[in-house]
């Protein structure tokens, strides 16, 4: 009788295995098959698995000073012509007198004391475009940068499902460090950026911002000259690098340094990041690879860079 029970039961079990591993092969297929398919995350990292929404948010945000349309006398009607050239997004302006209360209202109390402890005015603006982009989602462009296409163009169509994040890159040292004693070879850019809320990349750069801000400020304190190195590395291009590139080789199990970026002609999908050609947002007049108005150039950057005059190096 319990040999008798025990085999239906052992029947059962087979069974309902063989069914709920059908409806998962067939699941995956489905979204395979509708362009919905992401890169998950290695096992170790189940926590952090990205479940994205369908598409990215019609938002655009960049900070200043304040409200002014016409914020230095280098970007009169940046703000305006983001809205113009996307009349469908909305535009949002966080000022230095509503950064800390939307940082407060949105983040846990050791993320918002750091920050509104923070008083280099670079390193604040560089922690709240992760945090916004971590919590929002949407386009970030600094007050400097020109839109020259529509948001809607930025992602070629067959991409627009299984690309979650997409990101520029700022320089191509072409297969050589492109800083001492890193292994990267290209700088991605963080002056324009788009992605999905809650993506792992922005997880992982708050925290690592965090940590790193922590360690500068008990090294030198609220009131001491901060470098421009410490800047790039702490909160800067060289943090944002690092961890992007860390990301992709935790979802394609592939170490990825830039090598595999030099030089890019077309858009790349490595996992679920889409990393765009050079000139996509960082396109120069004086380096001559395309005219003004080339339909691959989708801003462009003005570097006013006021920011470096009290950060030396």
């Amino acid at each position: 009788m319990l040999s008798q029970s025990w085999s239906k039961r052992t029947t059962f079990l087979l069974v309902a295995a063989i069914c709920i591993t059908i409806v998962l092969i067939t699941q995956l297929n489905i979204r395979r098959n509708s362009g919905t398919f992401t890169l998950p995350l290695p096992p170790e990292d189940k926590q952090n698995t990205y479940l994205p929404a369908t598409d990215f948010p019609d938002k655009i945000w960049q900070s200043w000073k304040d409200d002014s349309e016409n914020p230095t006398d280098r970007t009169v009607g940046f703000p305006h012509q983001w809205r113009m050239v996307n009349p469908t997004h909305r535009y949002e302006r966080i000022t230095d007198n509503n950064s800390d209360g939307y940082v407060e209202q949105r983040f846990p109390i050791e993320i918002s004391e750091l920050f509104s402890n923070l008083t280099d005015p670079i390193l604040r603006a560089d922690f709240l475009r992760y945090l916004v982009m971590l919590r929002e989602g949407g386009v970030w462009a600094d007050i400097d940068v020109l839109p020259h296409q529509p948001i809607s163009r930025w992602v070629p169509d067959a991409l627009k499902r299984s690309a979650n994040i997409v990101i520029g890159i700022e320089n191509d040292h072409k297969k050589k460090p492109i800083w001492n004693g890193v292994p990267y070879s290209v700088q991605l850019s963080q002056y324009t950026m788009l992605c999905k809320p809650g993506h792992p990349v922005f997880v992982a750069l708050v925290d690592e911002v965090s940590r790193n801000l922590r360690k500068l400020l008990d090294l030198k304190g609220t009131q001491d000259s901060i470098t421009f190195e410490e800047v790039m590395s702490t909160t800067g291009p060289f943090a944002f690098t690092k961890v992007v590139m860390e990301y992709m080789t935790q979802v394609t199990g592939i170490r990825h340094t830039g090598d595999e970026l030099s030089q890019l002609s077309e858009p790349r999908l490595i996992g679920d990041v889409l990393i765009l050609p050079k000139d996509a947002f960082g396109w120069l007049p004086h380096e001559h690879t395309h005219q003004k108005g080339d339909p691959s150039i989708l801003v462009e950057h003005l570097f006013i860079g006021s920011w470096r005059e009290g950060h030396p190096g």
